[in-house]
């Protein structure tokens, strides 16, 4: 768990059964950063990115996509302004990841889909946040009684089919919105969740598997080891609740907006982050 100046955030990212009994590791990455502004109004910036199953190097292709758009954030937000603030950016930045990428390919004598990714991202001021989606995976904002997702998974014909930063056509699968509000609480996950964390009938998020989770969040005292909550969700995460349902990798970032002292205890915050009641009486539903 970190402290990001009026946010609380926690992150992990779990291989998945199937990954686990080969012996491969987690195609996953994230990152988590506050960007400090010169007019005092940090900015977060969280981002994850699945690997395709598909490509020999997933896992670095997704670690080098959130890090060269972690600096492309970085680098806009020194100077942005709220005019700045357009969805057109995404397509400049996919632009340098795309490039990123293609150097890492060039460097190793392999095809640049070799490196193919999803990619989730959220930047988030103090009264509007930009968001951007290519491939599935979700955004879910909300406050504490409701969620939504910002982008529905992008999904192809066929089962487990989606599009990457690596495809020739991928700015136009790009999706990018700018929304001029106050955002409380944000999670970003990746596809192995969404089985659990969304409702495909209603393409809405599953409240019950987010609710408890923020409020373990929300609850945990400042003076609490951060790596008591981090642990906490890794267990989840990897948990025989959820595994049951899902055999892929897991990513799941969590920020909550810091309004007021916490005096939860630190074992009730860590049992708070764990949502076993919404995922064994009234769980998302499957894929489809």
């Amino acid at each position: 768990m970190n402290h990001h100046g009026a946010w609380r955030t926690v992150q992990a990212s779990i291989p998945g059964v199937a990954h686990q009994t080969s012996g491969l590791e987690c195609q996953d990455a994230c990152a988590v950063h506050q960007v400090e502004r010169l007019d005092d109004s940090p900015v977060l910036v969280l981002i994850a990115a699945d690997g395709a199953g598909s490509a020999i190097q997933s896992r670095t292709g997704a670690e080098q996509a959130c890090q060269a758009l972690l600096a492309e954030c970085a680098s806009w937000l020194a100077t942005a302004t709220d005019e700045d603030w357009q969805p057109a950016i995404a397509a400049s930045w996919l632009h340098t990841i795309q490039e990123t990428l293609a150097q890492q390919a060039m460097d190793t004598g392999l095809p640049v889909r070799e490196f193919a990714c999803t990619l989730l991202g959220a930047i988030v001021a103090r009264n509007r946040a930009l968001f951007l989606q290519i491939g599935d995976g979700a955004i879910i904002i909300g406050t504490e009684d409701s969620y939504r997702p910002v982008f529905w998974p992008q999904s192809g014909q066929y089962p487990n089919e989606t599009w990457f930063v690596t495809d020739p056509n991928a700015t136009n699968r790009l999706e990018c919105t700018v929304l001029t509000e106050s955002i409380t609480e944000i999670a970003l996950l990746t596809d192995g969740l969404q089985p659990l964390a969304l409702h495909y009938q209603s393409r809405q998020a599953h409240e019950p598997f987010f609710r408890p989770m923020f409020q373990g969040l929300r609850s945990y005292p400042e003076d609490g080891c951060p790596m008591a909550l981090t642990d906490a969700l890794e267990q989840f995460l990897d948990s025989p609740a959820v595994n049951q349902r899902t055999h892929d990798d897991k990513t799941l970032i969590l920020a909550s907006r810091v309004t007021a002292p916490e005096t939860a205890s630190a074992t009730q915050a860590e049992r708070a982050c764990m949502p076993t009641t919404g995922l064994q009486e009234d769980a998302g539903d499957e894929a489809v």
